[in-house]
């Protein structure tokens, strides 16, 4: 099976690529100046001027260019003369800086194969509409329930977290127990393909296969071990498991902020002073499957990043071998919400490093946050999305057969049709459109044009008025 390249987890900021950010404003007084002082300034007016604004729903508004870039706040430009004029030379030389980046992101945007899809450009009013339209979808799924594609499964007070965060019952892990007990699991098998006409060289057929659960509860933990070893176990245990957990294990309460409560429960050893952990000594799941999960180590953290990674042994009776995990907790991440820039970095390096010890595509990784749909969600079609566009298949998206659709709003149309509620929160899914916005303009080199943008501050948080996930009554 071949393997997909890790996708960088960093994302670099380069100062004068980001000086395009700026006011409309500042760039129609700064590009006159050049034109005129310049003997290419005509084709810098008709960069500045005429080029499409690919940040910004305005399809005829102007590049914005900072004036930092151009007015000399830069090493090595001209210093200011006892009349407060600037030296003609150093004018010159600014003039002629200008008009080459000006230049080089004209080629880079015009060039087919790295002139950035429609569908990253959009405003962030269309984000919503686009978002209020997948929730209707969704509403009318619900309300079909005669199709058993879309039959829910009924809540469970004991075994569910929340009150309205069930699995599709079509789409659920069943677990493998006698007949006669309960195989109920809040959690769901996802697999998403690719959107393009070309899928990403990174992929070559391959599809991204997830395990999407709620936070564990008390309740719950011998039915996680027990589907653990049996869903992510590969022929002859060749290959670790993988658990990516989003969520603190508690947190404000949705319904009253100024509460704290539960939202995952401590379901593994997190330390040597932690004894095994033994699953199903009650027989809740059958009297044939008993286990024991034990820690083995941490590893050291990665500065800065708030991830931490253990390693467990899972043991089962009757079988000879152990099966390895690997767990990996990152509690930054705000319930209904986005991240800031730092923690974006570390989500990506959380993303190579989950997928790094997940030694075999077939072997799906467990991801859940509490509810197991918002940041979970997230999590995967941001890993998805961006392996589609490191892997270079939206190049020349807008002269394919493509160029009229949404890769976000389909990945995120597919995860709902297997996980119900995934990117749960309106921030969540602007915050999928912003991170691969600015990944593109990274990867080909492309300067920041301004418009809507969120880099280093995403939207607000806990805002969304669709949906909230409701806490099942004790």
């Amino acid at each position: 099976m071949p393997r997909r390249t890790p996708i960088g987890a960093t994302i670099a900021f380069h100062h004068c690529l980001r000086s395009f950010c700026s006011t409309p404003s500042t760039a129609s007084s700064t590009s006159t100046s050049i034109s005129s002082s310049h003997p290419k300034g005509n084709i810098s007016r008709k960069f500045l001027h005429k080029m499409t604004h690919p940040c910004s729903s305005k399809r005829d508004s102007t590049i914005d260019v900072s004036e930092e870039c151009l007015t000399g706040q830069h090493e090595g430009a001209s210093m200011p003369q006892a009349d407060g004029c600037s030296s003609s030379k150093a004018a010159d030389d600014e003039d002629e800086r200008a008009v080459q980046i000006a230049e080089a992101g004209a080629a880079a945007a015009v060039d087919p194969k790295t002139a950035m899809p429609s569908f990253l450009k959009i405003s962030h009013d269309e984000m919503k509409e686009k978002y209020a339209i997948l929730t209707k979808k969704e509403e009318e799924r619900l309300a079909n329930g005669d199709d058993p594609k879309w039959a829910r499964e009924e809540p469970d007070r004991e075994l569910d977290r929340y009150a309205n965060v069930h699995p599709w019952a079509a789409n659920r892990i069943r677990l493998i127990v006698p007949e006669g007990y309960n195989d109920y699991i809040n959690a769901s098998p996802v697999t998403l393909t690719s959107t393009a006409e070309k899928q990403s060289t990174m992929k070559k057929g391959i599809q991204d296969k997830y395990i999407c659960m709620q936070g564990p509860k008390s309740q719950t933990v011998d039915h996680t071990w027990h589907m653990m070893w049996h869903s992510i176990t590969v022929p002859d245990n060749a290959a670790p498991g993988v658990i990516i957990m989003l969520s603190p294990l508690v947190g404000p309460n949705p319904a009253k902020p100024e509460e704290m409560m539960e939202k995952c429960y401590q379901y593994y050893p997190m330390s040597e002073d932690d004894p095994p952990l033994m699953v199903n000594e009650a027989g809740t799941l059958g009297e044939g499957f008993k286990a024991k999960v034990r820690f083995l180590k941490r590893e050291e953290n990665i500065d800065g990043t708030g991830i931490e990674v253990r390693q467990l042994a899972m043991s089962v009776e009757g079988e000879d071998e152990e099966k390895i995990i690997w767990h990996f907790f990152y509690p930054l991440w705000p319930d209904m919400g986005s991240l800031n820039n730092q923690n974006v970095k570390s989500v990506l390096t959380l993303m190579d490093l989950s997928r790094a010890k997940n030694q075999e595509e077939e072997n799906p990784r467990v991801v859940h946050c509490s509810a197991g749909v918002g940041r979970t969600g997230t999590f995967v079609a941001l890993e998805f999305l961006m392996g589609e566009l490191q892997g270079g298949a939206w190049e020349g998206w807008d002269q394919s057969e493509e160029k009229d659709n949404d890769a976000i709003y389909e990945t995120v149309d597919q995860l709902r049709q297997q996980r119900k509620t995934m990117v749960q929160a309106v921030e969540q899914y602007i915050f999928l459109y912003e991170v691969l916005r600015k990944q593109w303009e990274e990867k080909y080199r492309l300067p920041c044009f301004g418009g809507e943008h969120t880099h280093d501050f995403p939207p607000e948080e806990g805002k969304n008025a669709v949906f909230r996930a409701i806490p099942e009554k004790k």
